[in-house]
């Protein structure tokens, strides 16, 4: 047996460890795809073009290594916690619970790109 073996079906290896589909993505952050496409704007994250192409010339891929710098930014965890808002508000609505509804629209959530300026100053 070699040295480096590995059962099929196990474990990814080369392209397919490397690079992932936009919708792996998406479903890998836990958010949506608009979310997903802000979030690559205002991190600078593009799509990259593998060597071999693992699904299929169709798709859109990312590099697995910046879809982890994603995955811990703080501005993830606020998207997260801006749409469980809205669902909360949505819940009072329609239950015609309208003061709920309107003291929560008044809490909503909001978020800053201050870290974002600060990074993108540091790095120029």
């Amino acid at each position: 047996m070699p040295k480096h073996y590995r059962p099929a079906g196990k474990k990814k290896e080369g392209n397919a460890a490397r690079y992932i589909t936009r919708s792996q993505a998406v479903k890998y952050l836990q958010v949506s795809l608009s979310v997903f496409r802000r979030l690559c704007i205002f991190k600078g994250v593009f799509p990259r073009d593998p060597t071999s192409k693992v699904k299929g010339k169709h798709h859109t891929y990312y590099h697995m290594k910046d879809i982890l710098f994603l995955k811990h930014e703080p501005l993830l965890d606020k998207f997260r916690e801006m749409r469980a808002y809205e669902k909360k508000v949505k819940k009072a609505v329609s239950k015609k619970n309208k003061d709920l509804a309107e003291r929560l629209l008044t809490r909503k959530p909001t978020y800053t790109l201050d870290m974002l300026i600060r990074e993108s100053s540091l790095m120029h």
